[in-house]
């Protein structure tokens, strides 16, 4: 195994835990591994995957920033966000646009509010990974989204067509599949229509039991856009199955029958795609440098030290941040830590 993981998360912006999971993954192949950040989890994490591209050197990271949400730096415009993100070094933009998360913008991904972000991210060709939708089965019968407050899957993906319409040359892969893993000609048409467009394989419970309902039609799309699929995992740090992972991704891409894997508690049994070895080699590690380039941007860190220090003074200043409190609504962590101790103390690291 020679893996470029695409897609890994952090939680809690600890150096030392986030180390811990990229040893555990380096066990078992991986040589590259791309940190998302998640900012609605904090105010720092876009500042600690960075820190990470540089404390971090037994294997190569690269990092992608994201908007912020549940914290005092949503004010900022998204267009200046990001900018300052691709300054500072990340390589590249994340977005979270999942139903919950969509309710509480109250705009989405086509929104011109976005306009002048998505045409600087075009413009210098910055790559972009979406988290867009959910599984269709969230929106059942008594299940996370069964509420007309929630945006329909159908109208998330009007959304993301109608921006991908206005700024074709985006590159963009969507997490997860896109979700389309039971929507098989839908994907095609994804595809054929949005050149630009790639998907990650980060695995939900449901995506690859769809997969084995047509394997012959699946192992043709994943053969034939080889080039546009992107090996990731959606590890992070408070996942105890990080290992699993990497191994059930890699496994169905390789094996040629059933298999069983055990992953999230559970035991998976599933049916590999058998897929020849150039399209292995392209999802697996090739495909991650055509899409994020040869090599990770430097990191600034002068820029990083004045982006720590900045959040450490309005911390002190400000220490009741109004848009902070409003996020623990959304997500429910951040009432444990209503003085933002993790965000300050990471930030602390960084400038010790």
């Amino acid at each position: 195994m020679n893996i470029a993981d695409s897609h890994l998360h952090i939680r809690f912006c600890d150096p030392d835990r986030i180390a811990t999971m990229l040893d555990t993954i380096r066990e078992v192949g991986v040589t590259h591994a791309c940190l998302l950040a998640l900012p609605y989890r904090g105010a720092a994490e876009n500042l600690a995957v960075l820190h990470m591209k540089e404390a971090y050197t037994a294997l190569e990271v690269r990092a992608m920033g994201g908007l912020h949400v549940t914290d005092r730096y949503a004010a900022l415009p998204p267009e200046q966000v990001a900018d300052a993100l691709l300054e500072m070094g990340c390589d590249g933009i994340k977005l979270m646009f999942s139903p919950d998360l969509r309710r509480f913008y109250g705009r989405g991904l086509d929104d011109p509010y976005y306009d002048k972000m998505f045409d600087l991210l075009e413009t210098r060709g910055v790559p972009l990974n979406i988290h867009m939708a959910d599984p269709e089965e969230f929106w059942g019968p008594g299940q996370r989204y069964d509420d007309p407050s929630f945006p329909t899957k159908q109208q998330l993906y009007e959304e993301t067509f109608r921006r991908l319409d206005k700024n074709p040359g985006l590159r963009v892969a969507f997490a997860h599949f896109f979700f389309l893993s039971n929507q098989p000609e839908e994907a095609v048409r994804v595809m054929e229509t949005y050149p630009h467009v790639h998907l990650d394989l980060t695995p939900g419970t449901e995506m690859y039991y769809n997969f084995d309902s047509r394997l012959d039609f699946w192992r043709d799309f994943f053969t034939k856009y080889r080039q546009r699929i992107l090996f990731g995992t959606d590890c992070n740090t408070n996942k105890s199955c990080n290992r699993e992972l990497e191994q059930l991704v890699y496994r169905k891409l390789t094996e040629t029958g059933p298999f069983t894997q055990y992953c999230y508690g559970r035991d998976f049994h599933i049916h590999g795609l058998g897929l020849d070895e150039e399209t292995v080699r392209c999802i697996t590690h090739d495909n991650y440098f055509r899409f994020l380039g040869a090599s990770p941007r430097p990191v600034n860190r002068a820029l990083l030290r004045r982006a720590a220090r900045r959040v450490l003074d309005d911390l002190a200043t400000q220490p009741v941040d109004e848009a902070y409190v409003r996020g623990g609504e959304l997500i429910p962590d951040l009432k444990n830590d209503p003085e933002q101790t993790i965000a300050a103390t990471l930030c602390q690291k960084i400038l010790a």
